[in-house]
């Protein structure tokens, strides 16, 4: 049995197919039962809170897998209770936000999540992936898709040549999968992204041209839009965009693969194939 955390997101959901569909049985713990139609058919379904330690030790019995894709920030609360569950193999997904070089408070998550791994008992691995799109809900490309599509003009944080790895759902859920079957993939850690880095400003061309559309890209520097993203942040209950998102537009997001090309036969889809899938509603 493998129990499977963040089952109802976007990653997890998709997880949890991929491994009912290699007959592998999997339970699924749901925080809010709203969401229970977005866990797939065949899997057992526990209800309850990953922060309630009853809960998780209840969701545990017969488990000898866990995998975690809710945030890592929840990873040291969890451990000491796989550890007296006396579960031995889990794998975490953790994130590159980890690498960003600007003072950033889910950065700091991130890296304490996997400072108390690495000093677990577990036979741990730690997934870390880039910006991850595909489907129709994923939290990055289906806004910059829905803009594209409606509008004939969008603003470029800074010179848009900054450039970035994003992966595909899919290529990163195959990871999960091959870890599961590797012996030698325990106490490792696999940075997984695209199969080179394109600048912003590529990838929205690469998506304007899927969307057979013609879109004027304008840049506005960042120093100009600090200041009012900064005021937008003060009154806004729920900000669209954040100072942080900002800042991390004048950083470069390229990350070496190799270590998961070499022991995973971690093989990713180019950024244009991905977009392709998407729009075509194959993800």
């Amino acid at each position: 049995m493998i129990l499977v955390t963040g089952a109802t997101g976007h990653t997890g959901s998709r997880l949890v197919k991929n491994l009912l569909d290699q007959g592998r049985r999997v339970r699924c713990l749901l925080h809010d039962e709203r969401n229970r139609s977005r866990i797939p058919a065949g899997a057992e379904i526990v209800s309850g809170d990953l922060q309630e330690p009853d809960v998780l030790s209840a969701a545990l019995h017969s488990v000898a897998t866990f995998i975690n894709i809710a945030h890592i920030r929840f990873a040291p609360a969890l451990i000491p209770i796989l550890e007296r569950e006396g579960i031995r193999r889990a794998l975490f997904m953790s994130s590159t936000r980890r690498f960003t070089r600007f003072p950033c408070p889910s950065a700091d998550q991130v890296i304490r999540g996997e400072e108390a791994i690495r000093n677990s008992s577990l036979d741990y691995t730690i997934i870390r992936p880039s910006m991850i799109y595909g489907g129709p809900n994923d939290n990055n490309m289906t806004k910059l898709v829905n803009h594209l599509r409606r509008w004939p003009v969008f603003p470029v944080f800074g010179n848009g040549r900054n450039l970035i790895q994003p992966v595909f759902v899919h290529d990163l859920v195959r990871v999960f999968a091959h870890c599961l079957e590797r012996p030698e993939t325990i106490r490792r850690e696999y940075t997984i992204a695209g199969p080179e880095p394109i600048t912003y400003r590529e990838a929205l061309s690469v998506i304007a041209r899927a969307l057979n559309r013609s879109v004027l890209f304008v840049p506005v520097p960042i120093s100009l839009c600090m200041p009012l993203v900064r005021v937008y942040e003060a009154v806004s209950t729920k900000p669209r965009v954040t100072q942080e998102q900002v800042r991390r537009f004048g950083e470069d997001k390229v990350f070496d693969i190799t270590p998961a090309r070499r022991e995973l036969d971690f093989s990713p889809v180019s950024f244009e194939e991905g977009i392709r899938l998407k729009l075509a509603g194959e993800a």
